[in-house]
């Protein structure tokens, strides 16, 4: 009779070592955004805050061959605000370098997220452009973002992917928001 009691406890020790009791294993990172090495598709964007205000624009187009940061999301979350922020100021230090960022909210009523982003950039004090988009721009024939993302960053060079961090709701924190700017480090530094 003491090994049925035993059992239990064996496999939920085994199971703890492998690591797949539900909500005890970590969830995996998001890959979110077309694949390493792959080209960034041009897309047009309705500017919301920037030099282009008000303007259809691709940013991809614009930015050409420099190294880029490519924020795109479908919520604003205050994480957001901080990462945004932070990325404003490694692109304000490194003009010279050439890197040059942007964002875009991606909604599937563009107009309507006009003003939620503009209230966001100036609640936040985010002066990096950010622009509205359709949701088609997240779609796998364009920038191809996970389903569950929340916020995607791809880094490029050269119009071709080089990094890419997604995080789901509520997972963009601190730690995230340092991996971001370790990349855009690594970005430079391999420029």
């Amino acid at each position: 009779m003491a090994v049925p009691a035993v059992r239990p406890a064996v496999m939920l020790v085994c199971a703890l070592a492998m690591g797949t009791v539900v909500g005890g294993a970590p969830k995996r990172p998001l890959e979110s955004g077309r694949a390493i090495g792959q080209p960034v598709p041009s897309f047009y964007v309705r500017a919301v805050t920037g030099p282009l205000r008000n303007k259809s624009v691709c940013y991809v187009c614009r930015n050409g061959s420099r190294p880029c940061v490519m924020v795109l999301f479908r919520e604003t979350p205050q994480a957001l605000g901080k990462l945004l922020r932070a990325i404003d100021k490694v692109v304000d230090q490194n003009r010279a370098e050439g890197l040059k960022g942007f964002g875009v909210l991606l909604s599937p009523d563009p107009g309507r997220a006009i003003s939620r982003l503009q209230t966001m950039a100036f609640n936040q004090k985010v002066s990096l452009p950010l622009s509205v988009a359709t949701d088609v721009v997240g779609s796998p024939s364009c920038q191809n973002l996970h389903p569950q993302a929340e916020v995607t960053v791809v880094l490029y060079r050269r119009q071709k992917v080089v990094r890419r961090f997604g995080f789901r709701a509520k997972e963009l924190d601190a730690a995230g928001t340092s991996r971001v700017l370790a990349g855009i480090k690594r970005l430079l530094d391999e420029s």
